[in-house]
């Protein structure tokens, strides 16, 4: 096989699909569920206007709860992969900006997940780390996935 054209196997991606689609679907619906204290961290970066805050929560929150639905559900794979991609390099520059400037605030990733283990997530190295290692799993699927839609697979195999 030319080094070139090596591919990470497909199970291997369906299981780094199957993960983060699970992580973001649920990191959305967290946020969806309390919108407005999600709104309240995105003002702590200091970085849209206040009235742009309410759409972006919402949005950002859709977003991760449709791509991670998609990932789970193998429909559309490499795009939804690609816009997550997006997504983290976004939330990257806040991260960076703001531990740059040395404000001190949570993330706003996984405010759940963190009260269930009792874990508080700052702004930091780690988150920083973090959204870079998902950035990584993410390249497999954004790269080799698959974009076709499921019901269009089964309608082209059925007899007419």
């Amino acid at each position: 096989m030319n080094p070139k054209h090596r591919s990470i196997p497909k199970p291997a991606i369906t299981a780094i699909r199957l993960l983060m689609g699970a992580l973001f679907a649920a990191s959305g619906i967290e946020k969806l569920i309390d919108l407005k204290y999600f709104g309240l961290v995105i003002a702590e970066y200091q970085l849209l206007p206040h009235g742009l805050i309410p759409a972006v929560a919402l949005l950002v929150s859709l977003v991760e709860v449709l791509c991670g639905v998609m990932l789970l559900s193998g429909i559309m794979i490499r795009t939804s992969a690609r816009i997550l991609i997006i997504l983290l390099i976004a939330f990257l520059f806040g991260l960076g900006n703001n531990f740059i400037r040395g404000l001190e605030h949570e993330c706003g990733c996984f405010e759940l997940l963190g009260q269930l283990v009792g874990l508080r997530e700052e702004i930091g190295i780690a988150s920083i780390v973090r959204d870079l290692i998902f950035i990584v799993l993410l390249l497999p699927p954004a790269l080799q996935g698959s974009d076709h839609l499921r019901w269009r697979l089964q309608d082209r195999d059925m007899p007419r």
